[in-house]
């Protein structure tokens, strides 16, 4: 018979609800390239440059979103599969790549997709810390060619100087006025030097700095042994400011999870406070600070 200390510990409870989370982002899809940041190509190919010299080179895109980083990796790898569970998001990600015949889009989560590959490059932008981690890094590992490369891109929000904070203490008080129970988006909470110098801590792990990038700490991935299944992490960093009008600036805000936790006119009323703010205010013009973040680990042996 089996003790209870001789059984395998309960799952994690969280993974669940990162599917769930990233699944909202299928209804943003029509703002959702409008108000997010870009990802450069010379960026990506920086940091995935090892796994794209073998002949052939295919890389493995786990959610592609609208296909951002999908048009840049296209013009990098000899083939691209890109992987979305999103319909809409899926859609406009084959519609982008029409032209492109060495990329295919499939609709599918990572903990699910079957095709077994093998793959020089799993890369993931601003996607992968919704899969679950109690499964993903395991995953990516099998999946991999031996010496393979894991890779990941993704934007955090920073603090900046006094301008960007007053703007972001302004808009906070329009979520206040509006949506009274809310108290409105973060924005950047760290500066660069301590995003930076922050992610030296987890440079055993890809997993707990991804962790570390996206939400403050690591969380599920600190229990899970990624530092076992790839090398140390590579890390790219890169500080930028990204310019938005009046328009521009609500989609970004639109995208993120304060607006789709709103009823319609509370949402219709806070978007156009927020606008008349840009373009009273602001005149039509806001730089917005962010971290370019890039993570890389080679599978082990």
């Amino acid at each position: 018979m089996t003790s209870v200390e001789d059984q395998p510990p309960p799952p994690i409870e969280l993974g669940l609800d990162r599917r769930e989370r990233g699944d909202s982002f299928e209804t943003l899809s029509h703002i959702y390239s409008a108000g997010r940041p870009s990802y450069p190509r010379q960026f990506i190919e920086s940091l995935t440059g090892r796994s794209t010299a073998a002949p052939g080179a295919h890389a493995l895109e786990v959610g592609a979103g609208t296909g951002q980083a999908t048009a840049q990796l296209a013009g990098i790898f000899s083939r691209v599969t890109a992987i979305e569970p999103g319909r809409t998001l899926c859609r406009q990600a084959r519609e982008r790549m029409t032209a492109h015949a060495h990329v295919d889009v499939h609709q599918s989560y990572f903990e699910d997709w079957t095709h077994s590959g093998p793959y020089d490059c799993i890369f993931s932008a601003s996607a992968f810390h919704w899969t679950d981690p109690t499964r993903s890094y395991a995953l990516a590992r099998n999946l991999l060619k031996p010496a393979g490369n894991l890779a990941f891109v993704t934007y955090s929000e920073l603090i900046g100087d006094d301008v960007w904070e007053q703007r972001c203490s302004d808009i906070r008080a329009l979520f206040t006025r509006h949506v009274p129970h809310h108290k409105g988006p973060r924005f950047g909470t760290r500066t660069a030097d301590e995003l930076s110098s922050g992610l030296h801590n987890y440079r055993e792990s890809i997993g707990q700095a991804l962790e570390f990038v996206e939400f403050g700490k690591p969380l599920e991935a600190a229990q899970v042994p990624v530092q076992d299944m790839f090398g140390p992490v590579t890390v790219e960093f890169d500080v930028h400011r990204r310019h938005y009008d009046a328009d521009g600036f609500v989609a970004a805000l639109e995208s993120y999870g304060a607006f789709r936790r709103m009823n319609e006119s509370a949402r219709l009323a806070l978007k156009k406070a927020v606008r008349d703010y840009v373009l009273a205010e602001c005149q039509d013009s806001v730089d917005r600070p962010f971290a370019l973040v890039g993570l890389a680990a080679t599978r082990t042996p």
